[in-house]
């Protein structure tokens, strides 16, 4: 029985016991007059040690035999009210707690209902803005338990992008919310099944990631190289964006003054101006004008010339060079058939037509800042983009262009100071691609656990994937921060036989306890001890709900052969 039941029939008992009290008084009203019963003679012996006493006897034992089987009956049910109160109260804490997390934007970085997914970052060794690997929460109870969640939400994590919450930490949250978030997260664990058929997923991803390295570096090296550029470009930038803010402002501000056809409070000018000054913005930082691929009429032609232009607008943005190696790309993979025909016969199939078309309308908006968007008012619908009022639209508009005016602002009244540091970026990228200091040798590995290129192979992407987010310098940060494997971050370093020295070498008899596949598989326990000589604080995450036996021996291999990098490191 819930409270809120409960709640009911106190309330329509007090309501029936009213009634019947307004009923009585009703009934006397009009009647003689009462003698009081002070001044009414009493009742004799016989009438009261007979049938007044026999009648109060039987009341109570009446009475008596009522308690005696409610009360037990009453008891039976108490294990499922109180359960039911306990059902009650989490699930109000699950709600509460959805609604803390929507409030804080926790999935904004962990990813959709807390799938994983990325936040920006300040990497503290070269200063540059990363998107930093947020971690699934969706998961989280089979690696924590909710204590240690907890203490991460309340304290966070130093050094990383996720702040503390609790204010025990020094966030917002009190000990209730932070139980309350708990809970949600709780309540949006997936099945555990599903978390360990998705650790192929796991692992081919890693793999992808080793192979991909060199890309994912240059990527990076043209990003930043970019971002230098933009600099030394900001002064012209501003000279143009900063009067375009200045009379979006004015115009917004006076939007009212003037014949408004579709009642919208934005005339008609207004709306004819602001999109005007909408196009002028996204022009001038436009250099590549989109090219669409017409599938019915010849245009390989096309593509040379967009790649021409993107290769003369090198010097001034460097970001096209990944446009180039992309649309190459595209090119090269394109396969014509029945499945993807050619229907202008250009030597381009449709489909790559499509692709490729896609690719440069992606390029023609890379150097338009993310702020400045183009709008297209029509002063005879109130609603001419995605159904959203115009003024909406115009004033999201406007605050775009005046975010980007303040940004090209800051830029150039700091550049003495903003340049050297993003150069000094550049310069960390560009010793990172030399020195390759993510790189593994799989060969090595094989050889120094002495197994197959395959299980090497595995083994690496196991650790990358579970362990290297605390095990590996940078490694959240991306490939070109990343430093070498097991070098320690959050977590201890692994490398010159670091797990031997901590749980000892695997045993031959497999009857005994192998120590470190132990605490691959539990985690550590705070204040509990571990290994031969560990001490446990409880934030070594447990993978035995994740990960099956096979691969955590397999791990417990290539950490025990002291070459994580298989180039002796």
């Amino acid at each position: 029985m819930t409270a809120d039941v409960v709640t009911v029939l106190a309330v329509v008992a007090g309501v029936v016991w009213l009634g019947l009290m307004l009923v009585s008084a009703l009934r006397n009203r009009g009647g003689p007059e009462e003698v009081s019963l002070n001044l009414k003679p009493g009742m004799d012996d016989q009438h009261l040690e007979t049938r007044r006493l026999e009648g109060g006897q039987k009341a109570a034992i009446a009475f008596s035999a009522f308690l005696a089987i409610a009360l037990p009956l009453y008891f039976l049910g108490e294990n499922d009210r109180q359960g039911g109160f306990v059902e009650e109260f989490s699930d109000a804490s699950t709600v509460r707690g959805e609604h803390i997390v929507e409030e804080f934007g926790c999935f904004a970085c962990h990813g959709p209902l807390g799938s994983g997914g990325s936040a920006p970052f300040v990497e503290q060794r070269s200063g540059v803005t990363v998107s930093w690997a947020a971690p699934s929460l969706d998961d989280v109870l089979y690696r924590y338990d909710q204590d240690e969640v907890n203490y991460w939400i309340t304290y966070g994590r130093g050094n990383t992008p996720m702040p503390p919450w609790g204010v025990a930490g020094g966030g917002a949250l009190n000990e209730q919310q932070v139980e309350d978030v708990v809970n949600y997260i709780a309540s949006i664990q997936k099945p555990q099944q599903q978390v360990v058929d998705e650790a192929v997923g796991v692992v081919n991803e890693q793999v992808d990631r080793l192979e991909g390295a060199g890309a994912t570096v240059e990527a990076a090296i043209i990003a930043q190289n970019q971002i230098v550029h933009e600099i030394g470009q900001a002064p012209g930038d501003l000279a143009v964006i900063e009067p375009l803010s200045e009379r979006a402002v004015e115009v917004l501000d006076d939007a009212r003054a003037g014949i408004d056809t579709d009642d919208d409070t934005l005339s008609d000018a207004a709306e004819a101006e602001l999109s005007e000054i909408s196009a002028a913005a996204a022009a001038h930082f436009t250099i590549l004008e989109p090219i669409t691929l017409d599938p019915e009429s010849p245009d390989a032609d096309l593509v040379e010339e967009g790649l021409d232009a993107m290769e003369d607008a090198l010097e001034s943005d460097p970001v096209f060079a990944t446009f180039i190696v992309r649309i190459e790309a595209a090119l090269a993979a394109d396969e014509i058939s029945d499945e993807s025909p050619d229907t202008d016969d250009d030597g381009i199939s449709d489909a790559g037509e499509g692709a490729i078309s896609g690719l440069f309308t992606e390029a023609s908006r890379a150097t338009v800042p993310e702020d400045i968007g183009v709008i297209d008012l029509d002063p005879s619908n109130p609603e001419s983009v995605s159904g959203e009022p115009d003024r909406a639209t115009a004033s999201s508009m406007v605050g775009g262009l005046e975010t980007t005016a303040i940004n090209l602002r800051v830029t150039v009244e700091n550049e003495v100071r903003i340049r050297p540091q993003q150069e000094a970026g550049l310069q960390f990228l560009l010793d990172a691609q030399d020195e390759e200091a993510w790189a593994i040798d799989i060969a090595g590995v094989a050889e120094a656990m002495g197994g197959t290129e395959d299980e090497a192979l595995r083994a690496v992407a196991l650790f990358n994937g579970n362990c290297a987010r605390c095990h590996t310098s940078g490694f959240s940060a991306g490939v070109p921060f990343t430093q070498e494997a097991g070098s320690g971050g959050f977590g201890p370093a692994l490398w010159d036989g670091r797990p031997v020295v901590q749980f000892g070498e695997a045993p031959e008899d497999p009857e005994e306890t192998d120590l470190l596949v132990d605490f691959l598989i539990n985690g550590s326990e705070a204040e509990t001890p571990y290994g031969l000589n560990g001490f446990g604080s409880g934030r070594m995450p447990a993978f035995g709900a994740i990960l099956d036996e096979a691969d955590i021996e397999l791990l417990a291999r290539y950490l025990r052969s002291g070459n994580l990098d298989g180039m002796g490191g």
